[in-house]
């Protein structure tokens, strides 16, 4: 059900996204003229009171974090017995618009979004949230004027969380980014976050997904192919990523602030790497430049400077006698 056409000095102007936990529509503010995104439980959950606890708590946390690089909270209220809560509002979308498959996207601005996604994850991370689903669907971005894009880090999943720990709902996260331990249910800590932040530079990187199965085969998890192999990549990278995947959590980074740093420097040592110029020639037939000293071609223009000075010499010699 949507949420009524006005809440208070808010119209509402069209429906964001959906699904089945929670629904976010476009609203706008008229006095302040802006648009703000607001966030409603799914009527199905909005009966139990725990959950509904539990989907205000996410507001208070988000509200908390006052972060650039998260988004913020501006009011909380109910609606015909529905919660909902005010936020910012991404009017550039989801990192999810910048993907195509195969398409990998420039190092710098991954670096770039990357790191401000980390930024936006330590908040959270320092004040004891460890998101649990990070994806570029819940990574947004936002108008930043003369600074740019700027992203920020949406959907804590507080609620799903304790429904999964509950046992009411499936595991909570995405296969293709979530972290082996959430999926073993062997406990779950920012490192899980490291994983999946990793796994989006990845995909951002090499325009591959890092994984491609289900839940369940998580249990088997190995490394994906080296980003190197995959696209232009310095193969300093491929250390940093695959060791941020590694299945097992106590052989990556401790948290998301050393895995960009890694990646940085890893980007950046390799952009100084010269790189020899592409020629192109065929084995077949070699450029000037590159054919052997002892080459056919070599040797017959040797003959002929040999023949030339001795027909020279000849006929210096002949006008001498003569």
């Amino acid at each position: 059900m949507p949420l009524p056409e006005r809440l208070g000095r808010l119209r509402r102007v069209d429906r964001l996204g959906v699904g089945g936990f929670a629904t976010v529509w476009l609203y706008h503010d008229a006095e302040l003229d802006s648009d703000v995104a607001v966030k409603a439980l799914a009527e199905n959950w909005a009966q139990r009171l725990d959950v509904r606890e539990r989907f205000l708590e996410e507001a208070r946390i988000l509200r908390r974090a006052d972060s650039d690089h998260v988004v913020r909270v501006h009011d909380i209220g109910e609606a015909d017995g529905t919660p909902y809560f005010v936020m910012t509002y991404a009017d550039l979308g989801s990192l999810a618009t910048l993907l195509e498959p195969g398409r990998p996207l420039p190092p710098g601005r991954v670096v770039d979004l990357v790191a401000q996604a980390a930024d936006g994850l330590a908040v959270l991370h320092d004040l004891g949230v460890v998101h649990r689903d990070v994806k570029p669907q819940n990574l947004l971005l936002r108008s930043g004027g003369s600074a740019g894009e700027r992203l920020l880090v949406a959907d804590l999943g507080v609620a799903k969380a304790m429904l999964h720990a509950s046992g009411l709902t499936q595991v909570v996260g995405t296969p293709a980014y979530m972290a082996p331990e959430q999926a073993l249910g062997t406990g779950v800590d920012r490192r899980a976050d490291v994983h999946a932040l990793a796994a989006v530079s990845y995909q951002l990187l090499t325009g591959e997904l890092a994984r491609t199965g289900s839940v369940s085969s998580l249990a088997t998890a190995g490394l994906p192919a080296a980003p190197s192999t995959l696209a232009d990549l310095p193969p300093a990278v491929d250390e940093v990523l695959l060791g941020a995947l590694d299945p097992d959590p106590d052989r990556r980074p401790d948290d998301v602030g050393a895995l960009v740093a890694g990646l940085r420097r890893a980007l950046t040592d390799g952009a100084t790497v010269a790189l020899p110029a592409h020629r192109p020639t065929t084995p077949e037939r070699p450029a000037a430049a590159e054919r052997p000293a002892g080459s056919p071609v070599v040797t017959a223009l040797l003959a002929v400077l040999v023949l030339l000075g001795a027909f020279a010499a000849a006929y210096a010699l002949v006008r001498a006698l003569g």
